[in-house]
């Protein structure tokens, strides 16, 4: 019987909540730094990363921002153990992937976009407007339908369906990002960071400026990529290089 082949962070996660689970780890105790943790389990950082980010939406630990990472200091709470659903794709591997797909793909675009695209990519910016404070399950699709109309402007069926599958698999079926983007990353002050970088690309798209395009939408997927690390990060110190296939900066 073929057996269903897990990603490294759903292990790890399992591996350190059996931890607390056995005593290993206390209550309201400190869990050693990301370095300790990838050491201790011959990972990366990243790695790590995806793993506390799993176990602190299950509600099992708190990352607190330069103390560290600590398990929930109420025992009752872990009387019971939930599940989180799992995915072969992690968030960081998700915006790896995004980064170098999407950018390319608006590069692409900005060569082939027509007045009529560029018009309703318009609308979908006004609509997102007016959500700044408003439904953010609707400032979501509007989003779905902003890199979708670059994806189909294209007119590359490879591209579009590619664009798609990608969306799909990772944003609507992925159960470890939808929590972490429904708890963290839909905050008025962050729906407005998205706005921006929309409203760049849709400048650039608009200019037919591929390497622009590019450019401006590798920067919008970079700063999803910071906000999620700080999220997960709890040594307030830069991840290590080879952590992360992408780089800060877009050499074109």
């Amino acid at each position: 019987m073929k057996q269903t082949t897990k990603r490294r962070y759903f292990d790890i996660g399992l591996q350190i909540e059996e931890l607390l689970y056995s005593g290993v780890f206390k209550a309201g105790e400190r869990l050693p730094s990301e370095r300790e943790l990838s050491e201790r389990f011959e990972t990366s950082r990243a790695t790590i990363r995806e793993a506390i980010i799993m176990l602190e939406l299950k509600g099992l630990v708190v990352v607190r921002q330069g103390a560290g990472i600590y398990f929930i200091d109420s025992p009752e709470k872990i009387t019971s153990r939930t599940i989180v659903p799992h995915n072969d794709v992690g968030p960081f591997e998700l915006l790896q992937a995004r980064q170098i797909i999407e950018s390319n793909i608006a590069g692409f675009a900005a060569t082939q976009i027509k007045i009529n695209e560029l018009r309703e990519l318009k609308r979908v910016l006004q609509e997102q407007e007016k959500e700044l404070e408003g439904d953010s399950e609707r400032f979501e699709e509007l989003d779905r339908q902003f890199h979708t109309l670059i994806s189909e402007s294209t007119q590359n069926r490879v591209l579009i369906n590619q664009a798609s599958e990608m969306w799909r698999s990772v944003r609507t079926q992925n159960p470890l990002w939808k929590a972490l983007n429904d708890k963290y990353l839909h905050e008025k002050e962050l729906k407005a960071t998205w706005l921006e970088d929309h409203k760049k690309i849709f400048m650039a798209l608009q200019k037919r400026n591929p390497e622009e395009a590019k450019q401006a939408v590798w920067e919008h997927i970079e700063n999803s990529k910071q906000e999620l690390l700080k999220i997960a990060s709890s040594d307030n110190m830069e991840a290590d290089l080879d952590d992360y296939f992408f780089a800060m900066d877009l050499e074109i």
